[in-house]
């Protein structure tokens, strides 16, 4: 595997597990809502913003790791990191790994915001951001 790829894609396998662990949090603070625990919800929001810096520190990452990259080595990099190259063949194994990290990320964001628009529309009732 390319040095480069390589520490895209470990970086991406970092970034998904805090991504993880960021629905992790989510759902244990729509559990809180639940049962009126506000002091508890208060440190899980405390802990899900500590988990959002991280991932954003982990995108900063990835992104200069993809501008190091040549040019074209670059390009096939963020094909790679795309929803569209799922219906492509990737012409490595390595853009292949870096795809399905990135799909079970997008899997994972997406349960999360399922949960987050629980909390919002417990938190925020009529005002919430979710509300139609």
């Amino acid at each position: 595997m390319d040095t480069g790829l390589m520490g895209i894609t470990l970086n991406l396998q970092k970034k998904y597990n805090k991504v993880n662990e960021l629905q992790d949090v989510t759902k244990q603070m729509a559990d809180t809502l639940q049962r009126n625990d506000l002091y508890s919800f208060r440190l899980l929001l405390k802990m899900r913003t500590e988990v959002m810096f991280e991932i954003e520190n982990l995108n900063y990452a990835q992104e200069e790791m993809l501008k190091d990259l040549p040019e074209q080595e670059q390009t096939l990099a963020r094909g790679a990191l795309s929803m569209e190259a799922e219906e492509k063949q990737l012409n490595s194994s390595d853009l292949q790994r870096m795809n399905d990290i990135y799909q079970k990320i997008k899997r994972s964001l997406q349960n999360t915001i399922h949960y987050d628009k629980a909390i919002n529309l417990k938190v925020a009732g009529n005002n919430s951001f979710y509300k139609n």
